[in-house]
């Protein structure tokens, strides 16, 4: 059996190696983050059909204008919420008592 200095030790190692690959998990994750980032200003770029020079000056000496042109662009949802329909199942406010649709009276 090892000593609890040999225990220690090699514990220890291991705790390194770990917090050693952690370091470099986190600095990979880190790339893969500022690539994400770059692919969706990219995606913005596109969308406005503007050059890397032109973006970049949009946003930084003119947002105003970037202001402008997202006022003027229609979102559409992907997702149905209550604000997207008139029907709310007969209820009209959270203090109304809603309607059972299974009681028998």
């Amino acid at each position: 059996m090892l000593s609890y200095e040999e225990q220690t030790k090699i514990l220890l190692a291991r705790r390194d190696a770990l917090e050693k690959r952690m370091r470099e998990d986190g600095a990979e994750i880190d790339k893969i983050n500022a690539k994400l980032n770059e692919m969706q200003l990219a995606r913005v770029r596109d969308t406005f059909g503007l050059d890397q020079k032109a973006f970049f000056e949009l946003i930084t000496q003119h947002p105003e204008k970037l202001l402008e042109l997202t006022a003027h662009g229609t979102a559409e949802s992907d997702t149905d919420t209550a604000q997207d329909s008139d029907e709310m199942d007969d209820q009209t406010s959270f203090f109304d008592k809603k309607s059972n649709h299974y009681s028998e009276t």
